[in-house]
């Protein structure tokens, strides 16, 4: 069985009321970092668990009307330096060299930097894509979704996540009933986490000489959520796919932490499990 190392890194923030994500009436202003992963594979090489924020991004929020919208309601601050790309470069990684994306689902502060890993196939669950293809405008914006941040070659270099890779898993995954072992090797498995966005995907990854991680995209906002059980504002029913289908998630990875707590459970937008494992920072 393969092992892998993991790097967390960020591209940046964006800026929401707490309340909106804890459901606390409390309006103080959170920042929620734009996370993504490096995994180091030892035969694949480098591949990302999706890829924040990018110029494309920027691009779009300055120069299209859904763009603006979009950042409006989700106020952004990124720079070039802090791309995936960039990050990568910076850690030894060049982004010609990444061989994967896996794209937990396909809001703009998840995809925004595909165009800058020009070799890398993009892995993704084919619900995800159905639900976003081809959709324009206002339609496109209320999935969260900006179509000019997909690669022109998208199609090219798509590797949807089909119904029959699906296989049972065992115990040590509990309660996910069922996953995708993506390279067929047992190091990195992705799960569904429907609700946040249609076709969502979770990813465990095997670590090499660390306790395994468990990447859970936006299924949740915050390591308090899942550990607590604490939803967001009724508000984010304007803005997730399925409520039900959230809770429902939400609840299995808090019943797999519980059951596996030496498994680091990583929110992509947790302030805290940012501050901690990128930051560096001893949180009390």
């Amino acid at each position: 069985m393969s092992e892998c190392r993991l790097t967390l890194l960020d591209t940046g923030y964006c800026v929401h009321p707490e309340h909106v994500v804890l459901r606390n009436r409390r309006l103080k202003p959170m920042r929620f970092p734009a996370m993504f992963a490096v995994i180091e594979h030892p035969e694949r090489g480098p591949i990302l668990f999706d890829t924040g924020y990018a110029q494309p991004y920027l691009d779009a929020a300055s120069s299209t009307w859904t763009g603006r919208i979009y950042n409006a309601v989700t106020p952004v601050t990124s720079s070039p330096p802090e791309f995936a790309a960039a990050k990568c470069r910076a850690m030894g990684v060049d982004p010609a060299d990444v061989s994967l994306v896996i794209a937990s689902h396909f809001h703009a502060d998840h995809v925004a930097g595909l165009c800058d890993f020009p070799r890398a196939e993009i892995m993704f669950l084919e619900s995800a894509w159905k639900r976003v293809a081809g959709l324009k405008g206002l339609r496109a914006l209320r999935q969260g979704f900006l179509p000019s941040l997909i690669p022109s070659d998208f199609q090219e270099r798509a590797c949807p996540i089909e119904g029959e890779a699906w296989s049972a898993l065992g115990s040590e995954f509990g309660p996910f009933q069922r996953g995708v072992d993506l390279l067929g090797d047992g190091s990195l498995v992705a799960v569904a986490l429907p609700g946040h966005a249609a076709g969502q995907l979770g990813l465990f990854v095997r670590r090499r000489d660390q306790p395994d991680a468990f990447l859970v995209a936006d299924a949740c906002w915050t390591a308090r959520s899942f550990k607590e059980g604490i939803m967001p504002s009724r508000i984010t029913r304007l803005l997730f796919d399925d409520m039900d289908a959230y809770r429902f998630s939400l609840g299995l990875i808090g019943a797999f932490h519980k059951l596996h707590p030496d498994v680091e459970v990583i929110p992509s937008h947790c302030g805290e499990t940012h501050r901690r494992l990128v930051l560096g920072e001893a949180l009390p």
